[in-house]
Order: C-alpha cells, then sequence, then structure tokens
C-alpha cells in the first residue's frame, strides 16, 4: 500500500475524522477517536516508506515467485 505525497498524523487524522463525520455522525466519530489516531498514525508511517515499484503492489500475485524473478 503506499500513501502518496506522504502525510503527518494530524493530516491523517483530520482526513479520516472529517470523513467519520460525514459517513457516521459527530457522536459517533467522537467515540471513535481512538481509533482515528492510531489510523492516522499509521498512515503516516506507510507514507513515509519509500516502496520500489517493482516489489508494490504483489496484491493477488504469488509473493515468492514474484521475488524470485
Amino acid at each position: 500500500m503506499r500513501i502518496k505525497p506522504a502525510v503527518s498524523p494530524e493530516e491523517a487524522y483530520r482526513y479520516l475524522s472529517q470523513n467519520a463525520v460525514m459517513v457516521w455522525g459527530e457522536a459517533a466519530a467522537t467515540r471513535m477517536e481512538p481509533q482515528l489516531q492510531s489510523i492516522s498514525s499509521a498512515m503516516a508511517v506507510v507514507s513515509a516508506l519509500e516502496i520500489p515499484d517493482e516489489i508494490e503492489p504483489l496484491f493477488g500475485e504469488d509473493i515468492d515467485r514474484a521475488v524470485r524473478s
């Protein structure tokens, strides 16, 4: 998975929380705050990774075979 351009935890949280409010409402989004914080931190870490094009994505592929070729 890639997230480009890279995002900060604050940017990711803002995006996630705004969408949570739109989808589930203010009260539910408030209850989800710990999860949204955790996910936004993970999004920032993933977005900072430099993954070579030949490695990503391997979704649905035989990763062992792809690595050996």
